[in-house]
């Protein structure tokens, strides 16, 4: 297998360190707080399969470290250091370290992919400072990006990205300073027409890939009307009455809004229950840890079960879900199977290779669960980590997907410090159990269903939903 024959390569070239076996290989804790240290176990160094990090175990912290061929430095995240130092897990085993990033109780390995490191000897001679990485020239600063970008980004191919190509086009536009160099990254990231690649400005301007199908249709529908002057207010207008179809036409104002109100339910007739997804995240407010988020949504989750546990069927709305984390697709997933469901593998891109991180199973809710059948209701405005929950409710014998393609977005971002920006990237891919993945076409229906229309674009939602419930009841 080329993953397998990928690592053996890695362990040849980097040779083995002192080997290190946890033999139990059960989740331990990188950081020991009641000891303010880290974890014996680990302590040394490690670098990535995939992702271009290195991370340095000391006694007391581990540093996280970005490399490319040709440069190594200090990275300032400090989310991913504050989860490092804090609540992540590992597991240890022929020398690989998997690194689980949130602490979810006992469900912390089926609610995440972990990331593994090999063990080396020290890092890499010349590794920068942070501050000497931010200094170099901007000549140097595009080479390390485009560098980035070769090395860690996983749809070239699917893109049509040359790297050297670009690299040639664009070398000489950087050489005026910070801010050619920021809009040049910007046209490279925008090429790419992924909307997880992005460059970040300090003051928070992020250049990227805007454009979606359904914005498209809306823009025409505004373009043939006269009566609001202003675009944005046009998309605030296509966007709020879509929200309130839901809540006072669909559900005739008999819904829930709960969870913050990211999830709004009800009864679309006697016989059909319906979950609209707003958002895989911000279930509590930001103060609440990951785990207290999962927590609190199983509750809610439970009600729901409860109350639709004599419905024929349910419609699971993600039409307008922009994504969150993958944790909370999976612990939704899980109320509607009995038994384990093996829904994809994560492969992590490194250097014209993919790497299998691990497999994404949908394990049984704890609780009560439904398990009729299901439709969940997607579009192009499905992004991220709807279209991972679209994959998973795909793998489901009982659901169905309609509706139209997901955006095609659905790799995690890897971020990178570059000069003064912050970078992400698409370096993952999710395949399936027929080797499929959807980055670029994303996630495609069972059921084909148009949901966005010019002609009716402020109520095509709500109609849609009307023809799924004709065709669950098979009129």
């Amino acid at each position: 297998m080329r993953c397998s024959l990928y690592l053996l390569t890695i362990l040849f070239l980097l040779g083995c360190a002192k080997k290190k076996v946890d033999p139990t290989n059960k989740p331990q804790r990188t950081f020991l707080s009641e000891a303010n240290k880290t974890n014996p176990l680990i302590q040394g160094i490690w670098k990535s399969i995939g992702n271009g990090y290195y991370l340095e175990v000391r006694k007391d912290s581990i540093l996280l470290y970005s490399y490319t061929k040709n440069f190594n430095y200090k990275e300032k995240n400090d989310y991913l250091e504050g989860l490092l130092n804090s609540q992540s897990q590992f597991t240890l085993r022929e020398d690989t370290l998997g690194i689980y990033l949130t602490d979810f109780g006992d469900k912390t390995q089926i609610l995440q992919t972990k990331k593994d490191f090999i063990s080396v000897d020290k890092l890499p001679k010349n590794t920068l400072e942070f501050s000497e990485m931010t200094a170099l020239n901007p000549e140097d600063s595009f080479k390390l990006y485009l560098e980035t970008m070769q090395e860690n980004y996983a749809f070239s191919d699917e893109r049509n990205l040359n790297w050297t190509e670009l690299h040639t086009k664009y070398k000489d536009s950087v050489s005026m300073g910070n801010e050619a160099l920021f809009n040049t990254m910007g046209k490279v990231a925008t090429l790419t027409k992924d909307q997880h690649t992005k460059v970040i400005s300090k003051t928070g301007k992020s250049l990227q890939y805007r454009i979606t199908p359904s914005a498209e249709i809306v823009k025409e529908a505004f373009k043939e009307q006269s009566e609001i002057k202003d675009l944005n207010a046009y998309f605030d207008l296509f966007f709020n009455t879509s929200y309130s179809n839901i809540s006072d036409g669909l559900l005739q104002g008999n819904g829930q809004k709960i969870a913050n109100d990211k999830i709004e339910w009800g009864q679309l007739t006697e016989n059909i229950g319906y979950i609209h997804i707003h958002s895989f995240a911000g279930f509590l407010d930001k103060e609440f840890s990951r785990k207290q988020q999962i927590d609190s949504l199983n509750a809610q989750m439970r009600r729901i079960m409860e109350t639709f546990q004599t419905k024929e069927a349910i419609i699971i709305d993600v039409s307008f879900n922009f994504g969150g984390y993958d944790a909370t697709a999976l612990t939704i997933a899980s109320y509607f199977t009995d038994i384990p469901v093996s829904s994809h593998t994560s492969q992590v891109y490194t250097n014209g290779e993919f790497y299998d991180e691990d497999d994404v199973i949908i394990y049984p809710a704890d609780s009560i669960r439904f398990t009729k059948p299901v439709y969940v209701l997607m579009t192009d405005i499905s992004r991220s980590a709807a279209e991972g929950f679209a994959m998973m409710m795909g793998a489901l014998p009982n659901a169905k997907l309609v509706g139209t393609n997901t955006l095609g977005t659905l790799s995690g971002m890897l971020g990178k410090s570059i000069s003064d920006f912050y970078t992400t990237y698409s370096n993952q891919r999710l395949v399936n159990t027929d080797g499929e993945f959807y980055e670029v076409s994303g996630v495609t229906p069972d059921i084909e269903l148009k949901v966005f229309r010019k002609e009716n674009i402020l109520h095509g939602h709500k109609n849609a939903v009307a023809d799924l419930i004709e065709i669950i009841e098979g009129k």
